[in-house]
């Protein structure tokens, strides 16, 4: 009677894992409100951000052409690059999304990644707002470009604490965005995958 027993525990326990690892890959990859189908959903959209952009103001780039103020050019190179930063993200997801190799191991370097990017671009586009706020500054020193001259007309105290409040503003706001649109995502998809056995 006791072997019987344990026999079924053993069976029961070598079959537990599997079980457990069928159900997570269930909800990481068949679920439409999973992580990885909310990620994916999320980084498509944002693809169209840039071309709609794009389109919406086509008439100003082709009637300025290049004589664009350096601004305008860094606030198109922000859009740029939160446009390369989906684009690599969607095709990490649609790895993600085709399994191969050991499917906990392929998981966890690409959740890896892409939480590292997201990390990484959040410093990028602070930093990017701290160039353009430079830019800013040295265009009304050295006169470079006259569509900013009224930003030399504020008192240079005054300018300061807009650039810092805007600068701190914009790295809160940025921080819970990408926390809210895909860094919970992660998070989840991460809890699962350390689920797996």
């Amino acid at each position: 009677m006791e072997l019987d027993q344990f026999r079924d525990m053993w069976a029961k326990s070598a079959t537990q894992p599997s079980a457990i690892n069928y159900n997570i890959t269930e909800l990481i990859y068949r679920d439409a409100k999973g992580p990885l189908a909310m990620l994916e959903k999320k980084f498509k959209a944002t693809l169209y951000i840039f071309p709609f952009v794009m389109i919406l103001f086509s008439g100003t780039f082709i009637s300025n052409g290049v004589n664009q103020s350096v601004i305008t050019w860094l606030l198109f190179s922000i859009l740029f690059i939160e446009f390369l930063f989906a684009l690599f993200n969607y095709i990490t997801v649609k790895q993600i999304q085709q399994p191969t190799g050991n499917v906990k191991d392929n998981l966890l370097k690409r959740a890896f990644l892409l939480q590292q990017r997201n990390h990484n671009y959040l410093h990028l586009y602070v930093g990017l707002y701290v160039l353009m706020a430079a830019l800013l500054e040295l265009s009304v020193y050295f006169d470079f470009d006259t569509s900013h001259n009224w930003w030399g007309h504020i008192a240079p105290l005054l300018r300061a604490t807009i650039i810092i409040v805007f600068l701190i503003a914009q790295y809160i706001v940025k921080r819970h965005s990408q926390k809210k649109m895909y860094g919970q995502y992660i998070d989840k998809l991460n809890e699962l995958i350390g689920q797996m056995e």
